[in-house]
């Protein structure tokens, strides 16, 4: 398992539809990802959000284009989160190029001053 880490900018947070319904706020969003470091390239996000006055969760899948360690191709990140926390993981089968065989999990943190992180702990062939 290797882990790589990097910097991380949102280019895109579009509002694709958005609904309320007995209390429930339910949005579709599509997000685009730019990233510099031992992940560098690029991710296009479609995620699903629900928000209620007592909780929050959304669902995504992040389809990366990107070179880790210096290995080229694509794979997608299975999002889930809810209150009681979040899972990144990839999703099996879905690697291509040098990227083929990928598994593993990511975690995202964000410091005071709004920066983000990836961090992605993979296993490659």
């Amino acid at each position: 398992m290797q882990t790589a880490t990097a910097a991380f900018t949102l280019d895109k947070w579009e509002p694709q539809s958005e609904e309320k319904a007995d209390g429930t706020e339910f949005a579709r969003v599509a997000i685009a990802k730019t990233f510099t470091g031992e992940v560098e390239g690029t991710s296009t996000v479609e995620m699903l959000t629900a928000v209620t006055e007592t909780g929050r969760a959304y669902v995504a899948f992040e389809r990366f284009a990107v070179t880790v360690g210096g290995r080229k191709g694509t794979f997608v990140l299975h999002h889930s989160a809810g209150e009681a926390g979040y899972t990144l993981t990839i999703l099996p089968g879905s690697g291509t190029g040098d990227l083929t065989g990928i598994t593993g999990t990511a975690a995202i943190e964000q410091d005071a001053a709004g920066n983000h992180t990836f961090k992605l702990s993979c296993s490659l062939p």
